[in-house]
């Protein structure tokens, strides 16, 4: 019995101790608000972004971003496709909790539009 609790006080330990590394990482599975699930990771030195499920098939293996530069705690900055339109933008990254936010921009960042997604996991 002693061993038992021994291993479960060790067990939350590390859950605790983990917990804090994982919510400062953008890296996991996000949902997008149209439904689509974008898959976060490590990509040449920076963030990186693919779809890996989307209702529109033909965009599931796109790649929107890779090689985002850290800028801030929790905020990232590079060059991001919009699959809708097929054009790339400057834009940012911007983790907060368990909501990440993309925010594209145009014309010196006079016309920006933002997109805010969940973490699944």
């Amino acid at each position: 019995m002693q061993k038992a609790k021994s291993f479960l006080s060790i067990a939350c330990l590390t859950i605790i101790t983990a917990s804090p590394a994982l919510a400062n990482s953008a890296n996991g599975t996000w949902l997008r608000s149209n439904g689509a699930h974008v898959s976060v990771f490590d990509c040449k030195g920076g963030l990186g972004m693919k779809v890996i499920k989307s209702p529109e098939p033909e965009k599931v293996g796109r790649t929107i971003i890779c090689g985002a530069k850290k800028s801030a705690d929790n905020k990232w900055k590079g060059t991001l496709l919009n699959l809708d339109d097929g054009q790339t933008y400057s834009g940012t990254v911007t983790l907060s909790g368990n909501s990440l936010t993309l925010s594209g921009c145009v014309l010196g960042g006079l016309i920006c539009k933002n997109d805010t997604w969940s973490r699944i996991n």
